[in-house]
């Protein structure tokens, strides 16, 4: 992520917001006065969360405009206001609020950036309390570390599994990834999504988002456990049939 993304004076903190819907008028308008969108943008982006929470978890939530918003979108980048007190996203609360606008399938590569950093909980957990704008500008725009995981062999995970095509119109994106995260709930297995060398667990919604994929890409699905083939079922069902708002 570069300053061409997310310029310093798009980060705010300290903010207060007594709902949801205030902090998105308050993140739309940054985005608005960042020459990032138009303010068609920002009720795109309440008609998104009206259709599905954007929260992530670990105090992140990323409110953006439907597919059919494209047009208010001048060019692709993101703002951040920090909340330190929480604003109630669905049963949690959301210290960092990140606006994120994108042309084209640009936002799989900004989604898979911020995917890698944010499932720190305890990165975010500061990020949601410092009082200087630059620490987090620095930390959501620091050069992409090796991952320190990989030194030895890696070993694919063992199970049942299956291959297909992402044919969701909106990739792995927020919605998706989200709904993935959701219908493996009832299920008890360990499910594994894989695409061009780069692995996740489907149970968390930033490691899926981690994955930037995206319409034409092959996945491969392992599942291991009682509730294997269903939870199979469950996945392919949302990443070859299922449809974004």
């Amino acid at each position: 992520m570069t300053a061409e993304v997310l310029s310093t004076s798009a980060v705010q903190v300290g903010a207060e917001a007594g709902s949801q819907a205030e902090a998105i008028d308050r993140i739309g308008a940054l985005l608005v006065a960042e020459g990032l969108v138009t303010v068609d943008y920002v009720d795109a982006m309440h008609a998104r969360e009206a259709i599905v929470s954007t929260y992530l978890g670990n105090g992140i939530a990323l409110p953006h405009g439907t597919n059919e918003s494209q047009g208010a979108v001048r060019r692709t980048g993101i703002a951040v206001i920090q909340f330190p007190g929480g604003v109630p996203w669905g049963d949690e609360p959301a210290r960092l609020v990140i606006g994120l606008a994108a042309t084209s399938d640009e936002h799989i590569a900004i989604l898979s950036r911020l995917a890698g950093i944010l499932d720190d909980a305890e990165l975010c957990e500061r990020l949601g309390r410092v009082t200087d704008p630059l620490e987090i500008h620095a930390a959501l725009t620091a050069p992409e570390e090796a991952d320190g995981d990989n030194d030895g062999p890696d070993t694919a995970p063992s199970g049942i599994q299956r291959t297909a095509r992402m044919t969701n119109p909106s990739g792995l994106h927020a919605r998706p990834a989200a709904q993935v995260v959701a219908g493996l709930r009832p299920y008890t297995a360990d499910v594994t999504i894989e695409v061009d060398g780069r692995r996740a667990d489907a149970r968390s919604i930033t490691a899926v988002l981690g994955l930037g994929a995206s319409v034409g890409d092959q996945l491969t699905v392992t599942a291991a456990g009682p509730d294997a083939e269903k939870a199979l079922d469950a996945v392919l069902a949302i990443v070859t049939l299922g449809s974004d708002a």
